[in-house]
């Protein structure tokens, strides 16, 4: 299977409509005008048709958790695709639902006028299910494009059960995935970018604080201040993280501290909504240590966690996290697809054991979902972790692990604490509704992991953490001094 192959998704059998107006492509997750599979495939579908591209990127009010928060965070997105379309002579239509201009029926009718489609192949949250009820609503081809890694996820099947069996993989076949990456500057071919008029009026907002408190959305989860969405400050953030806290990743990435103060990268959040893609991600760390080719790369070092990438820890250590257990998120849910719905679908047999021949052990404490949102527990570590991820839209990834475990060990039953730690993650934080948001939340139930010994109460031998041993391990007080000052 060839690389280009390997992206694609045919996802209904209709033939493409000769008389079709344009191509269209419907920006779902990859919200971005360049490095993007999906987009340079829409744009050769436009140039072998000699049709038009239309670019359809939309944002309704009825998803889950809609928000203040994820809305704005969008929007800023769509005015940052707005001006660089502008700039690359192309058709974008970005359409944002309100009261008064309903989202029902209008991506058919776009859809009805195309001679094809073309549209994310993102394995999470509404995005599939979105997907199949257009292709079996519309009567031309609907492709779906694989935009979510350096490596397409069909070439890293079957399903694994760990990092460690999916990480030869993308060893094996980075090379040749490297060399077929993404346009950084895709080129709009003049029948491509020929303009067509939208059959509705384009979202445009001058003043984006008013519009977004216009909308009925929840506005308590409020927008992140000094993180904007959008491609142009995914870049300034990528910038800063490879020239500021990429040295000591290694040895420090997993030590709590403010975002300015540790080694976090901020990029996760960007990467879910597609506004920097996993490719510039990994061409700026890789660029750090020099001229760098794959012929740099430690073919000795193939499937090993450290050395494969490059010489540099600090470069090998944050791809390892970026691309190896971010794309077993990715494989997991591209080979499972809807399995988060519970944990009877979601965990591997022994954990799903342990767990149920512990439902009814006593719990040392209980809260109810207000007091775990209210950040109001007995534990000062839980609960500014808690802060944190409602205030700033995320948990330092340490603290993330920890956060999750102490919500199964304090809730009446496994059920119970997944479901608040869905609500909880997806409500607040940028970056949820992703798939490695969702196996980051399983791993706490043992996703991914393996029996631990000894035996505890509630966990049973799923992994066990705790706050005690956190502040042990790692200079707390400072994380702590700075989810104060949040509240300030």
């Amino acid at each position: 299977m060839s690389q280009r192959q390997a992206r694609l998704r045919r996802l209904n059998a209709h033939p493409t409509a000769a008389s079709g107006d344009f191509v269209l492509y419907w920006m779902q997750a990859y919200r971005r005008l360049s490095h993007n599979h999906a987009l340079d495939y829409a744009l050769a579908c436009a140039r072998e048709l000699g049709r038009p591209l239309v670019v359809y990127e939309a944002l309704r009010l009825d998803y889950p958790w809609a928000s203040a928060r994820l809305h704005r965070f969008v929007l800023e997105g769509m005015r940052d695709n707005t001006r660089e379309a502008e700039r690359l002579g192309l058709n974008y239509w970005p359409f944002v639902e309100t009261l008064r201009a309903p989202a029902r029926g209008l991506l058919a009718r776009i859809a009805s006028r195309a001679a094809l489609v073309v549209t994310d192949d993102f394995p999470c949250f509404v995005v599939p299910g979105q997907t199949q009820a257009l292709a079996r609503r519309v009567s031309v081809p609907v492709w779906a494009v694989d935009s979510n890694g350096i490596v397409p996820l069909a070439l890293l099947q079957p399903a694994v059960s760990a990092a460690a069996h999916l990480r030869p993989r993308i060893h094996k076949a980075f090379a040749e995935s490297w060399a077929h990456r993404a346009s950084a500057r895709p080129r709009i071919p003049d029948v491509a970018g020929r303009p067509v008029d939208p059959p509705f009026e384009p979202w445009r907002s001058d003043d984006l604080d008013a519009f977004v408190r216009s909308l009925p959305i929840d506005q308590a989860v409020a927008p992140i201040a000094g993180m904007p969405g959008g491609a142009r400050p995914a870049r300034a953030r990528l910038r800063s993280f490879v020239a500021r806290r990429l040295r000591g990743y290694a040895e420090s990435r997993s030590a709590p501290a403010a975002p300015d103060a540790g080694h976090a990268s901020g990029l996760s959040p960007y990467l879910h909504f597609g506004h920097l893609s996993i490719e510039q991600v990994a061409a700026e760390v890789l660029a750090a240590t020099g001229d760098w080719s794959p012929d740099d790369l430690h073919i000795d070092a193939r499937g090993k966690r450290e050395g494969f990438f490059s010489e540099d820890a600090d470069v090998n250590a944050f791809l390892d996290e970026a691309l190896t257990w971010r794309d077993v998120g990715f494989q997991w849910h591209w080979t499972r697809r809807q399995d988060t719905a519970s944990l009877e679908t979601a965990l591997p047999g022994w954990a799903l054991a342990t767990l149920r021949a512990h439902a009814s052990d006593r719990r040392a404490f209980v809260y109810s979902l207000e007091q775990w949102e209210a950040a109001d527990t007995h534990d000062p570590l839980w609960n500014a972790a808690q802060r944190e991820l409602a205030a700033t839209g995320a948990i330092h990834n340490y603290l993330r692990m920890l956060w999750g475990k102490k919500v199964i060990e304090w809730s009446r039953t496994p059920d119970e604490a997944y479901r608040t730690l869905e609500h909880l993650n997806n409500k607040y934080a940028l970056d949820g509704r992703d798939p490695n948001s969702y196996t980051g939340i399983l791993w706490c139930f043992g996703l991914f992991d393996r029996p631990w010994a000894p035996e505890r109460p509630v966990l049973g031998t799923v992994r066990y953490m705790s706050s005690e041993n956190t502040a042990r391990k790692f200079r707390i007080k400072p994380y702590l001094e700075y989810v104060e000052s949040l509240a300030g």
